[in-house]
C-alpha cells in the first residue's frame, strides 16, 4: 500500500518547521552591541615651578623655552665658602642680563631686601627681580642713573616678569619702572610751594604811595 502523496506532505511540513526555528532564533538573537570607546587617558601637565633651591642653568634655559631670545655670553662661579653659586652672563634685547644662583633663599633675600617704593640708584641695574634663591638683573649699569627700557624692551620686561612668575614666585623686585603685580608706578614727586612749574612765585611789586 503506497502513500506517495502523503509522505510528501510529510516532507514540506519537516521542511517549513525548520525553516520557522532558524528564522526565530536568527529574530531572538540580539545585535552585537559596538565596543564602547575607552575615554581618553588623562594628560598630567608638569608643574613649571622650580624646586628651593633652583639653578642658574634651570632658570636660563626656562626663560629661552618660553619663548625669551637670550644669547648666553659666559658663566662664573663663586667661591667655595661664599653665598654666590653661579653666575650667567647674557644679552636679552640689546641689554646684558645675569642670572645669578645663591647657596640659599635666606642669603639672596639678606642681600635684597628692598622695600616696596625702593629704585635703583647710580651704578645699579635697572631691573633685578628676585625669587627662591635666583637674582635675575638686567640692563646696563653704567650711566648717571639708570636707564628705562624702551621699544621691544617694554615688552621684553613684561614678558621677561611673567615668565618669572611662574618659575620662581613670589618674586620680590626692583625696577626704574613699573612691573605689574609687582612694582607699581613711581609717584610724581610734590612741587614745592610757589607757581605751578616748582619755581618760586615772583614777588608782588607794591607801588609807593605818593
Amino acid at each position: 500500500m503506497q502513500f506517495p502523496a502523503h509522505r510528501g506532505t510529510v516532507r514540506l511540513v519537516a521542511t517549513l518547521v525548520v525553516a520557522l526555528a532558524l528564522a526565530a532564533a536568527c529574530a531572538s538573537t540580539p545585535p552585537s552591541a559596538s565596543p564602547a570607546t575607552p575615554p581618553p587617558t588623562p594628560r598630567i601637565t608638569p608643574d613649571p615651578h622650580l624646586v628651593d633651591p633652583a639653578t642658574a642653568d634651570q632658570v636660563f634655559l626656562a626663560l629661552g623655552a618660553a619663548g625669551l631670545r637670550l644669547t648666553a655670553n659666559n658663566a662664573g662661579s663663586g667661591p667655595a665658602d661664599g653665598p654666590l653659586v653661579k653666575r650667567i652672563n647674557a644679552t636679552f634685547l640689546g641689554w646684558p642680563l645675569t642670572v645669578t644662583q645663591y647657596r640659599t633663599t635666606a642669603a639672596l633675600q639678606r642681600l635684597t631686601e628692598w622695600s616696596p617704593d625702593a629704585r635703583p640708584g647710580q651704578g645699579d641695574p635697572p631691573i633685578a627681580i628676585a625669587g627662591l634663591n635666583v637674582l635675575i638683573e638686567w640692563g646696563p649699569t653704567t650711566g648717571a642713573q639708570p636707564k628705562e627700557p624702551s621699544g621691544l624692551q617694554v615688552q621684553g620686561l613684561v614678558d621677561l616678569a611673567r615668565t618669572l612668575d611662574v618659575l620662581l614666585s613670589p618674586l620680590r623686585a626692583r625696577s626704574v619702572v613699573a612691573i605689574p603685580g609687582l612694582v607699581p608706578a613711581p609717584s610724581s614727586p610734590a612741587l614745592p610751594s610757589g607757581g605751578p612749574s616748582g619755581e618760586a612765585s615772583p614777588a608782588t611789586e607794591t607801588t609807593p604811595a605818593p
